[in-house]
């Protein structure tokens, strides 16, 4: 290089010369494992893992069968899927439901999703006067689905109404002659 009045001027030889600008970026996310599923177009994540032997009150975030051992740093969850359309049954309920919430749909459309107790709840809910119907329609943001027992799931999901998110929760059970039924439900 070669200096003159406040700079330097580079040979065609120094241009050439092999230099790393850039570096390969830090792994900062953890390894992918086998604990979820993505499935972008039914935009629902499922949770593998063993279903809880005995009830869980909902009073602590531990149910008690996390299989973790504490002795390394790997996790003992076996990837037991979700029962077969659950998942579906979900998205399909929680959009009804959330159509019926915005006065977009009869209340009668969820006879055959609710248990009579919810759908008496959903009726009330659909007519008192909710500031949040001004925010717009809702939309579904996130759904989970997990494994409670062989014939039930725990769901939850958020949803957007304009710029606020709102969280709602359910229990889905498949029944013999029935199907799929929601028989527990929180909107939050």
């Amino acid at each position: 290089m070669q200096k003159i009045s406040g700079g330097y001027i580079m040979t065609i030889d120094q241009l050439h010369t092999p230099q790393r600008f850039l570096q390969p970026a830090p792994q900062c996310e953890p390894p992918a494992d086998s604990l979820m599923i993505r499935r972008p177009s039914a935009r629902t994540e499922r949770v593998l893992g063993t279903a809880r032997r005995t009830p869980h009150s909902g009073t602590s975030g531990h149910s008690g069968t996390s299989g973790h051992s504490g002795t390394s740093g790997q996790s003992s969850l076996t990837a037991e899927p979700v029962a077969p359309g659950a998942d579906v049954f979900w998205n399909t309920s929680l959009r009804l439901v959330l159509e019926v919430l915005d006065q977009r749909r009869s209340p009668a459309h969820l006879k055959s999703v609710l248990s009579p107790t919810l759908m008496e709840l959903v009726q009330r809910l659909s007519i008192s006067h909710d500031p949040t119907r001004g925010l717009g329609a809702a939309r579904t943001h996130r759904t989970h689905v997990n494994t409670a027992s062989p014939h039930a799931a725990e769901v939850c999901a958020t949803f957007r109404r304009g710029p606020r998110t709102f969280a709602i929760a359910a229990r889905i059970e498949n029944t013999d002659n029935k199907g799929w039924m929601v028989t527990a439900l929180h909107v939050v």
